[in-house]
């Protein structure tokens, strides 16, 4: 394997490309620590759902990162299980945001895996690119496996690309690693076949302590260092949420005046708390009197509702 610049203490809280030489071979390895405290800091999760949480946090960087596009990618779990919503967001600004909704008086075990806390539902994964008149989505049934093995049939399914993905994550630092074949015009199939199999066998042997825990260059050289690995460009990603009093005043605009004066009325203030950074927004009967007031103005809303 070449050598990398990479520092002894390597960088987290940010997405590795790189690339085989001798394969048409591409990867990704993402870790991130500050980034995922950020969300764990905010809401207090059962440890197997803070553990899937995680998982599909580093999943979104790393197929974000494949897609390259202006816009966000969402990555969505939703389920009859105890619990019955994931969603991790992904922006082209390399921003990350995630929640997850359950029924809290569900006793969760700490060793619960994805199939026990959703049970039967789908995973979808939407890219929605500036300008663009409609989004893209992408769904994959739950079917017991865990969302890496999902992911996998999606890019099977949907990109006619074989692809692997390994995930890891605690309650400190959520890590992956993607390989992926990329076409190939050449009549070379069982030469990359060969490639493809000896390589991702090779990947396989990573463990969820070292993807959480070592950087790319020293993984990278254990498992590659007899192959032509190359590293590409980083990429630093940090937690960021779009949420705005604007924006929640929007929200409420929608609801029409009189059943959100008829709210505020019963209920002394309309409170509404963003789902992925648990900011909570307060609004008295003059601050909604004024969002009326004020209907359609554009310094007084924001038209882009995510929430």
């Amino acid at each position: 394997m070449k050598k990398s610049n990479e520092p002894v203490s390597f960088q987290s809280n940010s997405l590795q490309r790189f690339i085989f030489d001798n394969a048409a071979i591409r990867g990704e390895w993402v870790h991130l620590q500050e980034t995922w405290q950020e969300v764990t800091s905010r809401r207090q999760y059962p440890i197997a759902i803070q553990r899937a949480l995680g998982e599909m946090m580093a999943a979104a960087a790393l197929l974000a990162a494949t897609v390259k596009i202006d816009g966000r990618l969402v990555l969505q779990i939703k389920s009859e299980g105890v619990v019955d919503l994931m969603m991790v967001e992904c922006t082209s600004e390399d921003t990350l945001r995630a929640f997850a909704q359950w029924d809290e008086d569900q006793t969760i075990s700490n060793d619960a895996e994805l199939a026990d806390l959703t049970g039967e539902g789908t995973l979808a994964i939407t890219i929605e690119v500036d300008g663009a008149a409609q989004p893209y989505q992408g769904i994959v049934r739950l079917d017991g496996r865990a969302i890496s093995g999902l992911l996998e049939t999606y890019f099977q399914q949907s990109e006619q690309l074989s692809t692997r993905v390994w995930l890891a994550a605690d309650d400190k630092v959520a890590g992956g690693m993607l390989l992926q074949q990329l076409p190939s015009a050449d009549d070379t199939s069982e030469i990359e076949a060969e490639s493809w199999s000896r390589i991702s066998q090779l990947a396989s042997t990573v463990s969820q302590d070292e993807l959480r825990m070592i950087g790319a260059g020293t993984l990278l050289h254990r498992l590659f260092h007899e192959e032509e690995c190359r590293l590409l460009s980083t990429t630093e990603l940090e937690f960021a949420c779009n949420c705005s009093r604007e924006r929640v005043a929007n929200t409420i605009s929608l609801l029409g005046q009189q059943d959100a004066m008829a709210l505020v009325e019963e209920q002394e203030q309309i409170e509404v708390a963003c789902e992925f950074c648990n900011e909570h927004y307060y609004f008295d009967k003059a601050d909604v009197a004024l969002i009326f007031a004020h209907a359609g103005a554009s310094t007084i809303f924001d038209s882009d509702t995510l929430h």
